[in-house]
């Protein structure tokens, strides 16, 4: 048995208008604090994993910014994962960077710690469209942070990219696919921006002082990145993922597939043998708790019925769809128990979803509305 490990960097030195992940504005003081709370938080869930688990077939450090961090705690953290875990020979060490937190002696030093697949967050290539997501980069940025990356001698590494921008036309969609094309990274996430409640994004749209692309330009801007990246050797095996052959991200494959996976840090979620639970978000309550020598967790009880529904909805994200014997020998029974039948052939006979054979999975014209089906299929 083996298992991931998420680390959540709660720290970024801008906070981008549409993002809705925790985090904090980058102080070192607190970063130290941390780093310190983090190794007591590891010190005290290894004890909850039972020995046979402790392998990590894959590591993911998110945020926030890690790249901001001093990678002096990042070493000494590694050394107490050792001191816990067994790593895999393969091991798949995602490590998420900012373009402009990054140069060629990080870069060298992640590599010399471990790290085997950078991802950047470039989200567009088009000056305009970065200012209207308040980042901080610049084009020249996001080219150096790449060919860096590759003299460095990064072999597995991806990009993020946004579509669906305030503004966006299919012309600038098509301009960022070319530079993304010509880039040829091994990796690419294409996401949709998604308005997120309690935002400064939410805010300027619900006060028109921007408005998105609407619904029949989203879905033909999906359609155009499909193609483009199909044509160019990409694999799409996730709504948002697209990998060349043999770079598919584990991490989230594991995710996606209901296998077992500790989180720490502030926000962060842990699933393991059906139990899931999560972290408070809230970095001064998880020092504090920490600091206590008590696990900073919330109230998190999944019931089977939640849990079915979260594997359909997980699972019908990927090409592959939902396996039904994988879904039996997890929950003891069939998939249809957790989804409307009558919407399910609804779906099929508009050529929406496959539900035949081995698995119940959604077309290449359902893919781009993946959202819209989960929510009308999910009892």
């Amino acid at each position: 048995m083996s298992l991931s490990l998420y680390i959540h960097f709660p720290f970024c030195s801008n906070l981008c208008g549409y993002c809705d992940f925790y985090k904090q504005t980058y102080q070192p003081d607190w970063e130290r604090r941390y780093f310190a709370a983090l190794e007591r938080e590891l010190t005290l869930a290894i004890d909850e994993i039972e020995p046979s688990q402790r392998t990590l077939e894959t590591i993911y450090i998110g945020g926030g910014t890690p790249s901001l961090m001093h990678l002096s705690h990042l070493e000494n953290l590694l050394s107490a994962l050792h001191r816990c875990f067994r790593f895999a020979s393969d091991l798949e060490f995602s490590f998420e960077i900012n373009p402009e937190s990054i140069n060629a002696e990080k870069l060298l030093e992640l590599y010399r710690l471990g790290v085997n697949r950078p991802i950047f967050g470039l989200q567009s290539f088009n000056v305009r469209l970065l200012k209207r997501l308040n980042r901080r980069h610049t084009i020249s940025d996001s080219l150096r942070a790449i060919y860096q990356a590759r003299a460095t001698g990064f072999v597995n590494f991806g990009i993020d990219l946004i579509f669906g921008l305030p503004r966006q036309t299919s012309r600038l969609l098509s301009d960022d696919l070319d530079q993304a094309v010509d880039l040829a990274p091994p990796h690419i996430s294409y996401y949709q921006l998604t308005v997120e409640p309690n935002t400064v994004l939410a805010d300027k749209i619900a006060s028109g002082q921007l408005k998105l692309p609407d619904n029949d330009l989203m879905a033909a801007m999906y359609r155009g990145i499909h193609q483009t990246l199909s044509k160019h050797g990409y694999e799409r095996y996730e709504v948002s993922s697209f990998a060349r052959p043999g770079f598919a991200c584990r991490h989230n494959l594991r995710y996606w597939e209901g296998g077992d996976f500790l989180g720490l840090g502030p926000a962060a979620h842990s699933f393991i043998g059906e139990r899931r639970f999560a972290n408070v978000a809230d970095l001064g309550i998880y020092l504090q708790s920490l600091d206590n020598r008590t696990r900073p967790l919330v109230a998190d009880v999944v019931g089977m019925e939640a849990r079915m529904t979260e594997a359909v909805m997980l699972g019908l994200r990927t090409a592959r769809g939902i396996s039904r014997g994988d879904f039996h020998r997890r929950f003891g029974m069939p998939v249809e128990r957790a989804i409307d039948g009558d919407m399910l052939t609804l779906l099929r006979d508009n050529g929406l979803i496959s539900a035949d054979g081995n698995y119940v999975k959604l077309t290449d014209s359902g893919l781009p509305v993946a959202d819209d089906i989960i929510r009308r299929l999910i009892k």
